[in-house]
């Protein structure tokens, strides 16, 4: 009996290696795009980011993965990983304004003001649609290089090129503060932001001390101040 139960056993494990199993289910790099690039425009970043990583390590030749993992890196603030892969899809596919455009943005974030100039204007000659880079440089002349006269030339060039932006009134506005002699860019250091010189209508040296008379006395506006960042940023490339 034991021999003849030795042969049934024998006999089953033969049987079931003979039977064909599915095969494990598997993606290829453009199923994983896609189902990578779903996570992304839906803001599951956590989700997007492994699987455009696989894409990467499958197709390394598909240049929008680079953009995709760049766009995470820089919302998380990391820059320097944002930068390295936008510059790895700008190699891959350097008709791709919108690659000069975002590394623009990193060194904007970084605060290397020359650097940002140098992309935001490449994005446009690579890509004559890409008119809010305009925007993009005057921000740099004016939060960074504190250059008024760029900024404005820079922001002119803007509206011009975009009359049905939706933001062109509030352009338009600050654009005429900068141009009132009495406005001065405050230095990197002041105490008084650009924005709140802007709310002030001129950053005079009277209108500085009553600032400052006005938080010794504790009566600080409580006005909402926007960012100039805010105005006008471009995300959804």
């Amino acid at each position: 009996m034991r021999h003849i139960a030795s042969a049934y056993l024998i006999t089953a494990v033969v049987f079931a290696c003979s039977i064909d199993l599915p095969a494990q289910e598997t993606k290829s790099p453009n199923e994983l795009f896609e189902k990578a690039s779903a996570y992304f425009f839906k803001k599951n970043f956590d989700a997007a980011r492994p699987l455009l990583q696989r894409v990467i390590d499958e197709d390394p030749g598909n240049s929008l993965a680079y953009t995709y993992l760049g766009d995470i890196y820089l919302i998380k603030k990391r820059y320097n990983d944002a930068l390295d892969q936008y510059k790895k899809s700008m190699e891959i596919n350097p008709a791709a304004g919108t690659n000069y455009f975002r590394i623009g943005q990193v060194y904007y974030y970084k605060k290397n003001g020359s650097q940002a100039l140098v992309y935001f204007k490449k994005a446009i000659d690579t890509d004559k649609r890409l008119k809010f880079a305009y925007y993009h440089i005057g921000l740099t002349y004016l939060m960074l290089l504190r250059d008024k006269e760029n900024t404005i030339t820079s922001w002119e060039t803007y509206l011009a090129a975009a009359p049905d932006d939706p933001q062109y009134e509030k352009i338009k506005r600050v654009i005429a503060l900068l141009k009132d002699p009495n406005f001065v860019i405050p230095p990197p250091d002041s105490d008084i932001s650009i924005e709140e010189a802007l709310l002030l209508g001129g950053l005079t040296i009277d209108k500085v001390m009553r600032k400052s008379t006005d938080r010794e006395e504790g009566h600080e506006s409580k006005k909402t101040k926007r960012k100039l960042e805010d105005i006008y940023l471009d995300d959804d490339l």
